[in-house]
């Protein structure tokens, strides 16, 4: 078994800590600009996606037709 090396377990302990916090910042900025961005214009998207989808189903209608 390696010997305990504490200069070793200082920079672990200190990575977690830095880690930690960064994760903590990041949330807290994706929370703050981009949650309200999809709030404010997820409605958009969602209708743009809606009219492609529809489009798509038009498309799959005329192929499913049989020829006249």
């Amino acid at each position: 078994m390696a010997p305990h090396n504490p200069a070793s377990s200082f920079s672990f302990e200190e990575t977690a800590r830095r880690v930690e916090a960064d994760l903590r910042r990041w949330i807290s900025s994706f929370n703050d600009e981009v949650v309200p961005a999809l709030r404010r214009d997820g409605g958009k998207a969602l209708r743009r996606a809606a009219e492609k989808l529809a489009q798509f189903a038009d498309t799959l209608d005329e192929v499913q037709k049989p020829p006249q």
